[in-house]
């Protein structure tokens, strides 16, 4: 079910690209900018390095963004390079585990438009799945 994995993956590429573009371009509110002015202020030490707790946070979120930009686009070179067949069951299997858990972070921590997307990759690669076993 090569449409189906190709859709999952799309939608974990546009959850990328949507998180990445949020992040560098959202407006921030007086009290926003207040309260990243104290995450500047507030430094940490980390295996000798000195950062702060706000370049901390926005390396973790650019990376997430590109991570999910790069797991999407993987998936979709490796289903091009199986033209007959589409991702191998292993690789299914494993986007499946890794889609749901996203799910669930998501819908713990996150608002409609990731968990709808987590939750549409996460529907495509288990349909692929389950299509790909019969």
């Amino acid at each position: 079910m090569k449409t189906m994995s190709n859709i999952a993956s799309s939608a974990l590429i546009f959850v990328g690209i949507g998180h990445t573009i949020t992040d560098l371009t959202s407006p921030k509110t007086e009290a926003q900018n207040d309260f990243l002015l104290k995450m500047k202020e507030f430094t940490i030490e980390i295996l000798g390095t000195e950062t702060n707790i706000f370049s901390f946070h926005q390396g973790y979120s650019l990376m997430m963004g590109l991570l999910l930009f790069g797991y999407g686009l993987l998936n979709i070179l490796i289903s091009k390079n199986n033209k007959e067949s589409g991702l191998p069951t292993n690789i299914l299997v494993l986007n499946s585990i890794v889609c749901f858990a996203s799910l669930l972070l998501s819908i713990r921590y996150f608002f409609v438009v990731p968990i709808v997307l987590t939750g549409i990759a996460f529907t495509g690669y288990t349909i692929s799945l389950i299509k790909n076993k019969k």
